[in-house]
Parts: C-alpha cells; structure tokens; sequence
C-alpha cells in the first residue's frame, strides 16, 4: 500500500520594521500602572500546506500586512478601552482618561483607544493577530495557523495562536 504524505511548512517573518513605539499604562498591574513606554517588536510564523508554486503564504503579502497592523500603534499612547477600571472621556481635540486617583488629559490624536480590557503584550498580540488576518483577507485561507508574538524590547514575549 502507497501512503501519501502530505508536507507542512512553517514560515517566520521577523524583521526589524515590523515594530512599533508606544506608550501605555496596565490597570491593576502595580508598578505597570504607571504611564510608561515600551518599544515593541512583532514576529509571525505561519504553517500550512505549500501551494504548486512551493509558497505557504506570500512574503510580499504577509510582511505589509505586519506593517500595516503596527502603524496605528507607533508613537500613540495605547488606552485600554474596553477596561471596567478605565474612564475615558472626549471633550473636544482632548481625551481625558481616569484611572483611580490619576487624571490624564492628552490630544486624542495622540492615542488609540483599543478594543481590549488590557494593552498587556499578551492582548496586544491577539490584537494584531485579527488586524493582519483582515489584512491579508483570502490570502491566508490555505493556512493551518498563524501565530503572532509581540515583545517589549526584546526580554518578555507573548504569543497568540489561531488554528484553522
């Protein structure tokens, strides 16, 4: 008996634009609470079956759309928007934001108001996660899954998996 076996390949897109700088503050995080800054770099790997051409998934497709779903972020400050600890209100060009005892009033150009409960590394990479796949549309159809890592300055890295 003849058994076919079908080949995976697992591709990594890591490179040095595919990052971003910004600002945020964890609620209920101790010391993280603070309004701080992170340089954030983010990574894909990708598996699925090569097509005729031997290509899981276009590198000319993949690494825009990486590019794409970081620069919203870069030089923001990432305001955690679906937080029950966060008050965020517009008045005008400003945005205040409440968070216990502080007050943060800032041009509302200056921020992005995620739909997260949390801008941890680990919420960041779902997040983008979903923004590439929008980007990338039927194009990643023919993977088995992707993965998206996001670390803050290169120590602490969380990763978010969807398998199809």
């Amino acid at each position: 008996m003849l058994v076919v076996m079908s080949l995976k390949t697992k591709i990594r897109v890591d490179r040095r634009d595919s990052r971003f700088s910004a600002a945020h503050f964890l609620a209920d995080m101790g010391k993280c609470e603070r309004l701080h800054g992170h340089n954030y770099f983010v990574a894909v790997e990708a598996q699925g079956q090569p097509d005729e051409r031997g290509v899981v998934l276009d590198f000319n497709l993949l690494e825009p759309a990486i590019a794409a779903a970081c620069a919203p972020l870069d030089h923001k400050v990432l305001i955690a928007g679906n937080s029950p600890s966060i008050q965020l209100r517009e008045n005008g060009a400003e945005l205040e934001i409440g968070f216990k005892q502080k007050r943060y009033v800032m041009p509302k150009e200056d921020c992005v108001i995620l739909p997260l409960s949390s801008t941890s590394v680990e919420s960041l990479s779902g997040y983008l996660l979903e923004k590439i796949l929008e980007r990338l549309g039927p194009a990643g159809a023919r993977l088995d899954w992707i993965e998206v890592g996001v670390s803050e300055g290169g120590t602490q890295t969380a990763y978010t998996k969807k398998d199809f």
